[in-house]
C-alpha cells in the first residue's frame, strides 16, 4: 500500500512494506552471506563519482583495481538523482569493484573509517540506504529484498534499520512523517477502512 508523503519534494509516497518486511540488518555481524548484496556494481551519481575520484590516492590503498576501471564509461540520465545523471561502479571478478577482497564489506566505507571521515560524504547513497530505495517518487524496499536477498525475512524491519540513514539523507521532517505512518499501522485500520472503505489519501501500489 502507498501512503502519501509531503515533507520532501522528491518523495511522493512511501510503500508500507517498509514497515513490515524484515531482514538480518546487522551486515558486518553476518556469517552467511559473503557480502551477497555487493556482488554487482552500484549506481553512483556524478557528484558521488567525483568525490570518490578525488579520494583516489588514499582509496587506492584499499581498492587494488586501477582507478580507470572503477566505473563503467556509460553515463545514464535520471532526474531523481541530485545531479540528474549517474554511472555504474564496475563489476570485477564477480563483485563490485569496491567490495573488500581481503575481508568484509565495502572498501569505500573502510577507507572513510580509517581516515576518520563521514562515510556519507563518499559512499554512494544507494549503498548506505540499501535495502531501501526510491523510484518515481516512491520510497520502497529494493527489488533485491523482495525477490532474493539471502537475509530477508528475519530481524528488524527495514524502517528500523534504515531510519537514521533516511534522516541523514532526507531530514527530520521526513522521519516525523514516516514515524506517524508506522504508528498508524501499529494502531490498526481506521473505522472507515475496517468497513471496507480505504482512506482517500492512500493508494494501491502498482508494483
Amino acid at each position: 500500500m502507498l501512503v502519501p508523503l509531503n515533507s520532501v519534494p522528491a518523495l511522493k509516497h512511501v510503500d508500507t512494506d517498509l514497515f513490515e518486511l524484515r531482514y538480518y540488518g546487522h551486515c558486518m555481524r553476518c556469517t552467511f552471506c559473503s557480502d551477497w548484496c555487493c556482488q554487482w556494481g552500484c549506481d553512483v551519481n556524478l557528484k558521488e563519482r567525483d568525490a570518490i575520484l578525488a579520494a583516489k590516492d588514499g582509496l587506492s590503498r584499499f581498492v587494488k583495481t586501477p582507478v580507470e576501471r572503477w566505473f563503467e564509461p556509460e553515463v545514464f540520465e535520471d532526474p531523481e538523482y541530485p545531479t540528474g545523471k549517474y554511472v555504474r561502479a564496475a563489476q570485477v571478478d564477480g563483485a563490485c569493484v569496491f567490495r573488500s577482497r581481503d575481508g568484509r564489506g565495502c572498501n569505500i566505507h573502510r577507507y572513510a573509517l580509517a581516515e576518520g571521515l563521514d562515510y556519507h560524504a563518499i559512499k554512494p547513497m544507494v549503498c548506505w540506504l540499501f535495502p531501501v530505495c526510491w523510484d518515481q517518487g516512491v520510497l520502497e524496499p529494493s527489488g533485491e529484498l523482495r525477490e532474493d536477498l539471502v537475509c530477508r525475512g528475519n530481524g528488524p524491519t527495514l524502517y528500523e534499520m534504515v531510519r537514521d540513514e533516511l534522516r541523514y539523507g532526507f531530514g527530520a521532517a521526513l522521519i516525523a512523517e514516516l514515524d506517524a505512518v508506522r504508528d498508524g499501522l501499529r494502531a490498526g485500520p481506521s473505522p472507515a477502512s475496517a468497513h471496507g472503505s480505504a482512506p482517500a489519501e492512500t493508494a494501491r501500489s502498482p508494483r
